[in-house]
Parts: C-alpha cells; structure tokens; sequence
C-alpha cells in the first residue's frame, strides 16, 4: 500500500476535502481511489471497479466470467457505465444522470464507500452491499446516492458501503432452455460474483468479508430475498434487509405459463409476428418522436431487421443470432419491449433456484433477516395507472372491471398454477366486497384509486409475500426483525418530470407537482419514501423532500441507526429503542415513524391474512374441482395470448352476426321481389275476362 499525493485539492462538495489518493492491490493488480475529508472524519472511495470481464461479444446472454488481471493501475475514481437502461425511472436522477448518459452493456462495475484511519489502515469494517431496483429494467449502483450523505449515515457509524451494477432488461433476465437447462437470471448472476469479489478482496479495502449483510429495495430486495435461499450464495454474505420486496411476490419470480421474457416471446416481437400494443406504443412515444422519426424505424421500434432471424431455428440459433446482431442502441425499442412485456423476473432454472414459493423459502432460509413495508406502497400513483382518469363516480360495473383486471394481472401471478376465469371472477367478488363495496352505491375515482392501490402493490405485491416470507423464516426459528415504514414528512413531497412537448421543440420541459394531486386522496408513506432517508437528504426516484427539516434528519439519524446496528449486530435495536424480534409466539412489527411503535400480530393486519389464507383456499378449493367442471381453455393461456384470443373470438362471433345479418337481407330481398311480384297485374287472376257462349 502506498499514497500518491495529488498537485491539487480539489472539493467534492463544500464541506469536503479531497486530502490524497490511494492505491491498493486486488486480485487483478493495482487500483487506485481517493481519500476524502468531512469534519475530523476520512473516508475512502474507490469507484468503477470492474468485478468482472464486459458481457458483450461472444459473453452476451450467458453468466458473468471472472475478470481478468489489468497489467496498469487502474484509476477507480468515477463511477462505471450504467447497465443499458429500458426503463427511464432514473434518466433524470439528481446524482446519476450524467452517468446514464455513458449507459451501456460494458457496465458490470461496483463502488466502494469505506472508514478509513491513516493510524491503522488494517482496521476491518462491516460491509453493507446495496441491490438497487428499478424493475430489473432501470437504475445503477450510484442512482440516489449523495456521497456526502452515505458517509454521514452510514460509512462514518463504522460501516463500509459497497453498491454494483447488474445487468437489466433481456441482457440480464431474458431466459431459454438449451440442452434440458434453463439459462437465465444473468443479472443475479451478476450479483453474486460481485459478492464473490468482495470476499477475495474487501480485506484490502477495508472491509471485513466474515461480516456481509445483503439489502435492496423493491426488485433489489426480491434478488437479496432469493440470494438469501440459494445455494450458490452459501457464506458470501451473513444477513440479509429486504425492503418492500420478496421472492415470494408474483411480479419476482416466474410461476406458471411461458415467461415473458423467453427468448421465442422476444423474437416474435423482433421478427414483427407480435406488436407493441397500441395502448402502450402511445404512452412511450408521446411526443419526444415526431412521426418521420418513427417513420423510419422497423416495427416495434428497432433501428434496423435482424437478418440472421431466419424461421425454422433451434435455440442454438437463435441465441447465436441476437448474441452476434441484437441492436438495443434505440432507447425507444428497448422501453417498448420493456412497457409490453412488463418486470424482468427471475425465472427457476435448477441452479440457483430449484423451487420457489413459501416452501423453497422454509426450506433455504439460513441468515438473519430484517424486513418490511411501507405504509402504503403505492399511495402517490395517480388514477392513468389504473387508467381511471376522470374526476367523476365511477358505475359499479366498471370498478368490478378494474378489480377483476388487477386479480388477473396480480394476484394470478404470484400463484402456482394458472387459475380458471372462473376462479379469478369468484376472487374478484371477494376483492369487491373487502375493497370496494360501499352502501351508498356511489364509486368515487378518488376512494376506488386508492382502495387499487391497497388491492394491487400495497396488499397482493408486498404486504402478503412479506408476510409470507416472515412466516417462512419463523418456521425455522430464523431471527426476523419486521417493520412497516410509516414515516411522512411535514414538509411537502416535490415530483420532478422532465417531459418533451412538440410546442416547445425537443427541449425537456421541467414539470413539477406537490404531494398526491387528487382531491381527497390521502397521501401515506410510499413505496421508496425510506430510501430519502438513507442514501440522500430527502430526495429518492425524482421525489423531494422540501425543506428537509430539524424532524427528517431526527428520522435519518434513527433509521440509519437501526439499519447499521443490524449490519454490525445483527439487532437493529437503539440505546432508546429495543426492536423485539417477530416470532410464531409472539408475532410483531415495528411502525417505524417519530417515536417508533411496536405493534402486535402481523404488518398490516387482516389484510395477509385475506390474501394468504381466504384467497389462498378459494384458488386451491376450486382449482382442485376444476375436474367436475367445464374449464374455460382460455384459463390454459398467458395474459397476452388470453386478449388475443379474446380479440379472436369477438372476430369470430362479428363474422356470424355478418352472415346472420347478410343472409337475413339476402332473405328479405327475396321474400320483397315474390310479394312484389306476386301484387303486379300480370300475376294476377284473368276474372275480367268474358267468355261468349255459343
């Protein structure tokens, strides 16, 4: 280990003092990062470090291979590439939006926040290794992250912070089988030889390897809730902070069907055999693309035709072909393909899941677990989500529609086996009648927007799996510390959007709006509310707290203990605040809010219960009569091939009205030309004829 000192002292920030760089080595040769200065503390970053070889060329679509030695120091002091973005959550995001402008497929990079002390550079710290979300489809490991913040909260309270990148989208979670395998999950493969790198070299950098604790929230906590089970992952890290997500969440894990994400559902897409919705092509393009724009693309978006996708080919083929000629250059395709086909979800392939589901959890959990939920999950979406746009009452027959659309998109999910139409209209009531009756008769947009949120995120998406995970880690006698983030602010919650209107040319348009814009519509603690106080000062997915007040940063201060106490202790509790533990005996869960509760029974009570037992019973009760019955085969089909075959039917009985129709004028013309002639005077009776007797 050595210093170079530096010619300059550049800032990071007003309070922050660039002192010296230094230099390490790892087992691929010597890496470079800075020290940095905040108050009378120092700490070290070590930013864009490879962790393994770029998945492009010939390791397109496959697990991530080991990097190689470098033969040069490598200078780690900005971070890496972003991952090729499909969504645009985090195009705009106030710490990593000039990096998403470097996005690309050489981006399997990792990020270092570590304490350092120039009297004993040997001393170890906890690590905490950061999964961001996003869908699988967005977001990088700096994306949120105010490095001056991370240092306060988490590096200087004696805890080294690591955040990657991972593969998103198809490069990293499209999945087929070839030779009896399933090949697939390349983005959580990407998770774990990150963390195998961090064994073999954190000891360098001052981390200690024997005390790793794994945390993401929504799509990076299902991948730390199913890294967590799997075998692979054995003694790479220690415990484990799942916040508002789980593997045991539908829109995580694949479960019946054929995946979205299978390499023949994307080349139909690229061979034009399947389109974008309509519905969807307008929401992506909105205006940013004039029509000439569009014009000159292929179908679905892509930039040019892949030639090599020839009919007739076998897996093989077909996974030489896109390895060798997939273009994702045009971000328009890559968020029409990722709009239409949804969350990229892991999918079990043998190898780093076997199962899925409560049991495969019962069976796997191994490490301490701290998890939860926030308040309301989905309490800032507006009504366009649920496409209940207009301010006025809603008629019962069209709030029966959205929630019987939810039941099929949702809760279908996260069950085993595909369910009847039946079946899903017999939950449906159910849903109704726990949601969304009401005695007056009278459906306002407002309350049915918010009684969908509680039905779809809040209760089917992340109450019940957390519940169910819990439940499953109780069973083994699992330590599990449970809360539900209940915290908001006093200050008002800012959404910043840019958006591009032809009026004003290709300019992005800054468009902000304060706290839920609804009338009557509550707004409670949301999905990701938690990460503004972790990470940044108030800001989180294009969300800001303003002002930050003396309360937020008594909440940060709080929150950040907790977390960083179960990150060295593996017990959240605070020198004011003893968190029990939730076990079958004695169930419970913190309300993480000013001060802190503790609530028996389990989060958000009755509702898992409605979900995990009363759902639970009626799916399984008449999916095993389903013999007895007359099945509708359209309950056999995914979603998509269940409207197309839908969009066929209604052809098919349009064709028969046709005829029906057709033949009943065919008909009535006949019937009209006898009667008309049958009324003319040539046919009718010669009775003025006289005959002359003889």
């Amino acid at each position: 280990m050595f210093y170079l000192l530096l010619l300059s002292f550049l800032p990071l920030s007003s309070p922050q003092n660039l002192e010296k760089s230094r230099s390490v080595w790892v087992e691929q040769g010597l890496v470079r990062g800075k020290i940095y200065k905040i108050g009378d503390k120092q700490l070290q970053i070590f930013r864009g470090i490879p962790y393994a070889e770029p998945p492009v060329g010939d390791l397109r679509f496959r697990k991530p291979s080991k990097k190689s030695r470098w033969h040069q120091e490598l200078v780690a002091v900005e971070y890496g590439s972003p991952c090729l973005q499909f969504m645009d959550f985090h195009r705009n995001d106030r710490y990593a939006s000039e990096s998403m402008k470097r996005e690309s497929e050489d981006c399997l990079y990792l990020n270092v926040f570590s304490p350092y002390d120039a009297d004993d550079e040997s001393s170890l710290s906890p690590i905490l290794v950061w999964i961001h979300g996003g869908s699988f489809l967005a977001g990088s490991g700096d994306t949120g992250i105010d490095m001056e913040v991370v240092a306060k909260n988490i590096v200087f309270k004696g805890v080294t912070l690591v955040t990657l990148n991972y593969r998103l989208g198809p490069l990293g979670f499209m999945n087929y089988n070839i030779d009896g395998k399933v090949e697939g999950n390349f983005g959580i493969y990407d998770m774990i030889m990150a963390l195998e790198w961090i064994q073999a070299n954190m000891k360098q950098l001052n981390g200690d390897p024997s005390r790793v604790t794994l945390m993401g929230e929504s799509a990076g906590a299902a991948a730390v809730s199913l890294l967590s089970l799997s075998p692979l992952t054995r003694d790479l890290f220690h415990r484990s902070i799942v916040m508002s997500g789980s593997s045991a969440a539908g829109w995580a894990v694949h479960t019946h069907g054929t995946p979205m994400w299978s390499i023949e559902n994307i080349i139909a897409y690229l061979r034009c055999e399947r389109s974008i919705s309509e519905e969807d092509a307008n929401e992506i393009v909105g205006e940013e693309f004039s029509e000439e724009e569009i014009g000159r693309k292929h179908c679905n978006y892509q930039e040019e035709k892949i030639a090599c996708l020839s009919p007739d080919m076998n897996t093989h083929e077909m996974v030489s072909c896109l390895t060798k000629s997939l273009n994702f250059s045009s971000s328009l395709f890559r968020r029409a393909l990722a709009t239409e086909l949804g969350v990229s979800k892991v999918v079990v392939d043998g190898h780093l899941l076997s199962s899925s589901g409560v049991d495969f959890i019962a069976e796997n959990a191994r490490i301490p677990l701290m998890t939860g939920v926030a308040k309301s999950e989905w309490s800032h979406k507006k009504p366009q989500f649920y496409n209940l746009p207009r301010l006025t009452n809603l008629t019962k027959e069209e709030v029966e529609q959205a929630v019987f659309k939810v039941i099929d998109t949702s809760f279908h999910q996260s069950v085993k086996d595909k369910l009847t139409n039946s079946t899903l209209l017999l939950l449906s009531n159910a849903s109704f009648v726990r949601y969304m009756d009401d005695p007056t008769g009278e459906y306002a947009t407002a309350s049915v927007v918010t009684a969908l949120q509680k039905v779809m995120e809040a209760d089917i998406e992340f109450v019940a799996p957390c519940h169910r995970e819990i439940s499953a880690y109780q069973s083994k006698g699992i330590p599990v510390y449970a809360y539900s983030f209940d915290y908001l602010p006093d200050s008002p919650i800012y959404e910043e959007e840019k958006k591009i209107f032809s009026l004003f040319g290709k300019q992005p348009i800054d468009i902000v709006r304060k706290d839920g814009n609804f009338p009557d519509h509550k707004l409670e603690a949301f999905h990701g509310l938690d990460h503004a106080y972790l990470f940044s000062q108030g800001y989180t997915s294009n969300f800001e707290i303003r002002p930050f007040t003396k309360r937020d940063d008594v909440m940060s201060k709080m929150l950040t203990n907790m977390w960083t106490n179960f990150v060295k202790t593996a017990d959240p509790s605070t020198p004011r605040f003893k968190w029990p533990m939730s076990t079958p005996e004695e169930t419970q869960y913190v309300s993480i809010t000013l001060p802190p509760k503790i609530i028996p029974g389990d989060i958000h009570f009755p509702s898992p219960k409605f979900w995990n037992v009363e759902a639970d019973l009626i799916s399984r009760f008449v999916s095993k009569g389903t013999d007895r019955l007359t099945i509708d085969p359209a309950s056999e089909l995914t979603n998509e091939e269940r409207v197309e075959l839908s969009a066929y039917r209604r052809a098919w009985w349009a064709l028969w009205v046709l005829v029906g129709v057709l033949a009943f004028l065919l008909w009535s013309f006949v019937v009209y030309i006898a009667i008309k002639k049958s009324r003319a005077p040539r046919s009718k009776p010669y009775d003025n004829i006289v005959v002359a007797a003889r």
